[in-house]
């Protein structure tokens, strides 16, 4: 949005400026005189100089951008990049170095170690600390282990979207999820709304593996971070992955091997076309339940889902899916995944699957 309103704003090619702005001075001339204070000669220098040193640099920024040929715009360009890399530079330097440099005695450098070597040792001192995550072969044998003994396991993920929806008002006050979540009504949630923050938080501690963001980001590990200090859940007792566990899975080639034999239950927005391109590759869809309208259509949705016949359940359906793979596993016994984007990337053909 701001590239667009610079470019309204210096769409004027220069020399067609220069002009209007001779023409404007014209104008001015050609007025009567207006009875005017005696000016200083200060102030007749002043503005003499002024306005030699305004067009000599206008003449030189003209003829400049002429043998340049380049226009505002690219200046802008330019001077947005060079602040975006000052910034960077200035945000690495505070987010590293300066850290250090506060925690070194006054009287100590580390001149030949560096904030990654740092940052190694750190962690490595605290091994014990650390959390171990499922890889998605983990994840899969998990899968394959319930889909062969007929036993309920739920998968879900936490993106930005379920933890801020999980912080209303217990990490986060409501208008700056409000500013930051500006996508979650989209994705099912339209804050401020604690019915459905206290719903999703009860399947989150339900749930029999949970994906959090591996990213230190602020909305992102670190919000989950807060959001699992403030609900007292525990990290190191609670089953973890990677939030995108879905992608890995595919990437993996886990998930062909998840449906393989399998009846297949899709569920969400895109349930349709997903089981269309699920079907003329080989699986074998159970069925597609269609139209998630968000976390409070969750009781109708899985009013249609009991009625289906499955081993399997993907889902996507935003924040609503958490709720919705948790419900399938604990009321119907049966094994779902949170499914999310990754139905979008196989619709789009970006991820094939093998017939």
């Amino acid at each position: 949005m701001k590239t667009a309103r610079r470019r309204k704003a210096s769409s004027i090619p220069i020399k067609r400026r220069k002009r209007r702005a001779v023409s404007k001075r014209k104008n001015r001339s050609a007025k009567p005189d207006k009875p005017q204070a005696a000016k200083s000669p200060y102030q007749d220098g002043y503005q003499t100089g002024h306005q030699e040193g305004y067009s000599k640099g206008y003449e030189d920024g003209s003829k400049q951008a002429e043998e340049e040929k380049t226009d505002h715009l690219h200046g802008w360009e330019l001077a947005e990049k060079a602040g975006y890399e000052k910034g960077l530079k200035i945000g690495r330097y505070e987010g590293g170095d300066a850290i250090i440099d506060e925690q070194l005695p006054e009287t100590h450098v580390l001149p030949d170690t560096s904030v990654a070597q740092i940052i190694a040792s750190g962690i490595a001192a605290l091994g014990e600390r650390v959390v171990h995550l499922l890889t998605a072969e983990q994840v899969a044998g998990r899968l394959l282990e319930a889909l062969e003994q007929r036993k309920p396991l739920s998968v879900v993920r936490l993106g930005d979207g379920e933890l801020l929806t999980l912080a209303q008002e217990s990490v986060l006050p409501t208008e700056q999820i409000r500013q930051e979540g500006g996508f979650l009504e989209y994705a099912g949630v339209k804050v401020p709304d604690i019915a459905a923050r206290d719903r999703l938080l009860a399947a989150v501690k339900r749930a029999d593996i949970v994906g959090i963001p591996k990213l230190r980001q602020p909305n992102y590990q670190r919000l989950a971070t807060d959001v699992f200090q403030s609900y007292g859940i525990d990290f190191r007792s609670k089953v973890l992955t990677d939030s995108l566990v879905n992608y890995r899975l595919y990437q993996d080639g886990h998930l062909s091997r998840l449906m393989k034999g399998r009846r297949v239950l899709v569920v969400g927005n895109l349930a349709q076309p997903l089981a269309e391109v699920l079907a003329k590759s080989g699986v074998a869809v159970a069925g597609a339940v269609a139209q998630v309208q968000g976390i409070h259509d969750v009781d109708r949705v899985m009013g249609e889902i009991r009625g289906q016949n499955f081993d399997l359940a993907l889902v996507s359906a935003g924040i609503a899916a958490v709720i919705l793979a948790d419900a399938i596993a604990a009321e119907m016994g049966r094994a779902a995944l949170d499914f999310g984007h990754m139905a979008n990337a196989i619709i789009k053909g970006e991820a094939p699957l093998q017939a």
